[in-house]
């Protein structure tokens, strides 16, 4: 399963892509699968009907009021609190993309 996540100080210019077992401590394949995706990569993923990307907005909703969403992103109940069996894909081969503007 490839994740991509991208936090940032204005909306989305790049999210960045893990490996997951690279996230949980497999540093086997820490390199694989990382990668920089600009908007229009990401545009083009979503509309790319064979792609199985599935795009998560980690944001708050005053920044989601503010700045607005992608269109088509599931939108997490926290940022860092939700139930991962409920919320992602079965597919553990699935693109997954997490948005948020960073607040710090």
């Amino acid at each position: 399963m490839a994740i991509a996540f991208g936090c940032a100080f204005a909306p989305v210019p790049f999210v960045r892509a893990f490996s997951l077992s690279s996230l949980l401590g497999n540093h086997e394949d820490r390199n694989d699968n990382i990668k920089k995706i600009n908007v229009a990569d990401l545009a083009a993923l979503m509309r790319d009907k064979n792609s199985h990307v599935f795009v998560y907005d980690a944001n708050v909703t005053d920044v989601r009021a503010k700045h607005g969403i992608i269109p088509g992103a599931v939108l997490l109940s926290s940022p860092d609190d939700y139930d991962v069996a409920q919320t992602l894909p079965a597919d553990k081969n699935a693109e997954l993309v997490f948005y948020c503007t960073n607040r710090h």
